[in-house]
């Protein structure tokens, strides 16, 4: 618990398990539970998922292993999302790259500033590749010019928002195009109680599931074409 609020922590893993109990470990003990969602693991990542549970009352491990071209970031989100039960939910990629232990600041912000979601943004960075940052500021300009939003990271990993809000974004993309949908239902449904946070990125654990110039074309489909028929 974190001041009156519960904090369910939400985490899609995919062949995470060198680096998984170490992570889980390092999890502030502020969260109330864990939730972690393995989805289409060829390694053992799921078996020691449940092993760990087996050991740890906060954690919960579930299984989705629905995909998209393969991919089925979005679905292990959403699954984690219906089983949380804290009154605020924190969703992260399982590889450490996001400040968990950020969200004391984070949450301040949020109360200071009315907001009810809150996307983590990653930038301006000083530690992310050129070509990284080049694809983000692409797809940003994009969603401000389709959809009048001026955003700092449109593929920010990590956001927290209240419980009560989670149908309000009505979330329905199952691969990596979960992530722009979130921030654009958060701001088509919520207004002005969604925001940004600045955080600053982590050196990663494990290697990265994107191919990401594919994922970056997908991407500038997915936000003009969800325009169109939205």
């Amino acid at each position: 618990m974190l001041g009156n609020h519960t904090l369910s922590l939400v985490m899609p893993c995919r062949n995470e398990e060198d680096h998984l109990a170490t992570l889980i470990d390092t999890v502030p003990a502020y969260y109330d539970e864990i939730i972690l969602v393995c989805n289409a693991s060829t390694d053992g990542t799921y078996d020691l998922a449940q092993s760990l549970e087996a050991g740890n009352p906060r954690l919960q491990a579930l299984r989705d292993d629905r995909t998209i071209n393969g991919i089925g970031y979005g679905y292990a989100h959403m699954t984690g999302i219906a089983a949380a039960t804290g009154d605020l939910i924190v969703c992260a990629d399982c590889d450490g790259t996001y400040p968990i232990d950020d969200v004391p600041r984070i949450l301040d912000d949020m109360t200071r500033r009315g907001l009810d979601f809150v996307s983590c943004s990653r930038y301006p960075a000083d530690n992310i590749p050129w070509k990284l940052q080049l694809g983000v500021r692409t797809l940003n300009a994009e969603i401000l010019m389709l959809y009048g939003l001026r955003i700092h990271d449109s593929l920010s990993g990590m956001w927290v928002f209240r419980r009560d809000v989670a149908p309000e974004l009505q979330l329905s993309e199952g691969d990596w195009n979960l992530s722009p949908q979130i921030k654009l239902n958060a701001y088509r449904y919520l207004g002005r109680r969604f925001g940004e946070v600045h955080i600053r990125q982590r050196v990663r654990s494990g290697s990265s599931k994107q191919r990401y110039l594919v994922t970056g074309l997908r991407h500038l489909a997915w936000i003009a074409k969800n325009r169109l028929v939205g």
